[in-house]
């Protein structure tokens, strides 16, 4: 039971906080965390178009999460059904899938967006805050699981 607790909750939490976590404090929008910003020696003006190529995105990517929570509990409560079919549940998987595909294109293009503001040393500087994160993140989660270093969920 913890072990399929953790595979379902770690994709979500390695990927909701990601980019913005530094110094204990998560932010969304890394950008407009001075640390971060300072770390990567970010301008106002970078940040200021970065704003504006997340603003751009943000409505879209709204509503395709917001799609992709509905066809999830539709999902779920067709399960529930005693005479829900293979071929429903299949249709409706494809169905979520498409749209977290259509969700990962739209959060790819914008950061292909947001990577053309950035100067290669200031992209190799959020990769290694991003990597930073990642494993604060996994080392929180297995002691809250009372794994070891190493020790992997069966």
């Amino acid at each position: 039971m913890r072990a399929s607790i953790f595979i379902l909750t770690l994709p979500l939490l390695m990927t909701a906080s990601a980019y913005g976590y530094f110094g204990g404090e998560v932010y969304y929008k890394w950008w407009k965390n001075p640390k971060i910003a300072e770390e990567m020696k970010l301008t106002q003006e970078q940040a200021n178009e970065i704003e504006g190529i997340f603003t751009s995105y943000k409505e879209e990517i709204i509503v395709h999460q917001k799609e992709l929570r509905l066809r999830e509990s539709e999902l779920l409560s067709k399960l529930k059904e005693p005479q829900c079919t293979r071929e429903e549940v299949m249709h409706m998987t494809d169905d979520i899938e498409n749209v977290k595909a259509a969700l990962t294109r739209i959060k790819v293009d914008m950061f292909l967006k947001i990577k053309n503001v950035l100067t290669p040393e200031q992209e190799e500087s959020l990769h290694n805050i991003r990597a930073r994160y990642k494993e604060r993140k996994l080392k929180e989660m297995r002691e809250q699981m009372g794994l070891q270093q190493g020790e992997t969920v069966q």
